[in-house]
This record gives structure tokens, sequence and C-alpha cells, in this order.
């Protein structure tokens, strides 16, 4: 099985400590390695060939990281401009052969346990072997705005839906019948190209004129910022699986998380008896639900609850709880009074 590690985004959800340049998945928000060498070394023990696609502002410190965990033989496929998963994930199948089966995920999830990680992988194989486009559900354990839906009946994909409003969201809790879509994806490389020429042939078609026209040293291939402005910009989600009758949907029974917010991070997180989070130098009193990043900064937090409080060199998030999300809608601003500032 080959692995396609999608590692790009702009970072902007968990600002100021996540940046264009540096996003979620290089940071170490679960443990001593970052996201990306967590998923990495859980992928490695289940595929034989890794291919991470990124961009060139990020390649070097996936590289770097790469190093810290001394694993080797992995393949990059660097895009000067982004166009969205249905493009990057074209491209890397072309650059494989027909039937190899692919699991296509994002570097940025958090998994807690691998032992059934490992045994959807070999369930979702054997379905992509046949012939199947496989997509994996998350069974939603809260009211969740922010994640696409798959309404499925068994292994059987009835529709795919876009993130709701707070009355649908409910709506699809209750009936028991909505998964959480969680971005992960098998199939062999001849199926989805077959569906993406089908279903988004201007895709297909510019994307191929991309890879050929693509350069290419010691397993990293960059392709050029001419045929890539060429491309469509779409999803994976949009350009094919909403349209594909090939659909398969396998629901997940362990525990998943995006790390879209600090939320979720303190969701994961191990907590004081009052539910307060905080690394190192950090005294609570009479304060409950707290989230503090501050690094080796002694903080203070009193007869406060339900707060965000982030401190890095250069800038500073305080925010409640359930609204630190916002921080995407001000990036504008941000970018305004301080240049740079979320780059």
């Amino acid at each position: 099985m080959t692995n396609i590690l999608l590692c790009g985004g702009s970072g902007v959800r968990l600002w100021p400590l996540s940046r264009e340049s540096y996003p979620k998945q290089f940071c170490n928000l679960t443990g001593d390695k970052s996201l990306f060498q967590q998923t990495l070394l859980r992928n490695t023990c289940l595929c034989e060939r890794n291919i991470v696609i990124t961009n060139e502002k990020q390649y070097h410190t996936a590289k770097k990281q790469l190093e810290e965990l001394d694993v080797r033989g992995v393949e990059f496929i660097l895009e000067p401009v982004g166009r969205n998963t249905a493009p990057a994930i074209t491209i890397a199948c072309l650059a494989l052969q027909e039937d190899d089966v692919v699991f296509v995920c994002p570097c940025d999830h958090y998994i807690n346990d691998e032992g059934k990680y490992g045994a959807m992988l070999e369930k979702a194989k054997a379905l992509a072997d046949t012939g199947h486009l496989v997509t994996f559900g998350i069974k939603p354990s809260s009211l969740e705005t922010g994640f696409g839906y798959i309404e499925a009946d068994g292994e059987n994909v009835i529709s795919f839906k876009e993130k709701p409003n707070t009355e649908t969201a409910l709506k699809y809790v209750q009936s028991g019948k909505y998964y959480w879509n969680s971005g992960m994806f098998v199939f062999k490389a001849k199926t989805l190209l077959d569906e993406m020429r089908q279903y988004s042939n201007a895709i297909f078609n510019a994307s191929k004129e991309a890879f050929d026209n693509r350069e290419y040293d010691n397993g990293v291939t960059r392709i050029l910022q001419k045929y890539m402005e060429n491309i469509p910009v779409d999803s994976i989600d949009y350009a094919v699986m909403e349209k594909s009758e090939k659909i398969k949907m396998i629901a997940l029974d362990f525990e998943w998380s995006d790390l879209g917010s600090f939320e979720a991070i303190h969701g994961i997180s191990d907590h004081d008896k009052n539910g307060n989070i905080a690394s190192q130098k950090c005294i609570f009193s009479g304060s409950k639900n707290n989230f503090v990043l501050a690094g080796n900064k002694p903080v203070t937090l009193i007869d406060v609850d339900d707060l965000v409080v982030v401190d890095t060199d250069d800038a500073l998030l305080i925010s409640k709880k359930g609204s630190s999300h916002k921080i995407k809608e001000l990036i504008p601003e941000l970018e305004n009074i301080s240049p740079g500032i979320t780059k």
C-alpha cells in the first residue's frame, strides 16, 4: 500500500501557535513529536511507500522533521501553489502503477488506537481491491458544525453533506445515520484516475499536463507553477466522492480528532482536577476549564473560567472557549496591523 500524506494548509485556525510557514502538523501538540512525525511513523508501519505532498515553503521543515526520525525513502511532491485536494491526489496517483492501492490521509490528525487503525486499513484495502473508493466516517461524539458529514447505511454511502449550521448538525447527530467526514480515503490508483476522467475531466487533464512537465531530482517531484495554476481548484469530495457510484464507507470506532481548534486539543489533553491545562509555569486560582500555552513564561489565572490563552514571542491570543475558531476571520485585520504576523 502507498501512503499519500497531504501536508499543506495555512495553519490559521491555531494562530498564533501555528503559522502559514509552520502550520499545525509541524507543531508538538500531543507529545514530543509533531503531528506530521506521528502520522508518518504510524503509517510507515502499514505502508510500503510514502509520498508527502506539500509546498515549497514547507518542504524544508518537513524534510528536517523526517531527519529527526531517521525515516528514509520518503518521496515528495512539491506544489508551487495550492489547488486543493483533488489535483494533489490526482498528481500523486499519476506517479503510481494502476493497481497500486493508495491510502490518502492528512498529516495533522490525532489517532488514539493504532491497532484498530491498522485493522481499518486492512478492511479498506479489501474493498479497494474490488474497485471501490473507500472513505472513513467518524461517529459524532458531539454537535459539530466544523466538519462535513456522510449519510450512510452500513458501508453504503447515501450522500455527502456540507458543514451544517447548528440546527442541521443536531438533526444529523440525533438521527444516528450521519458520520463526520474524516478526509481519509483508500482506493486503487486506477479507480481514482478513471473516476476523475469521468466526473472532473478538466482537473484530470490539467493535472496530467502538470505531471508530464514535472521536474524530478532524487525523490523530489516539483510541479512547475505555470502548469499548476492551470488546474481548476477543487476538493476530492466535490470532484469525485459526491458523484461516484463506487463509494463505500467504513465507520471508525476509535478516538479521532482533526485538532482544528484549541478546544479540540483541550479535549484530548490531560488536565488538572478543575479541567485546566497549561504548559509548565502556570498557577490557577479559583479558575476552571482553561487552556493555557505560554512556553516558560509564568502565568497566573485568577477567578476566570473557560479561557483559551496562547502566548508566543510575538503575539498573544485570549479567547473564550468555543470562540477561538473566530481567529480565522480576523487574519486580514492582523495582517493589516502587523504585516507578516500570520506568515
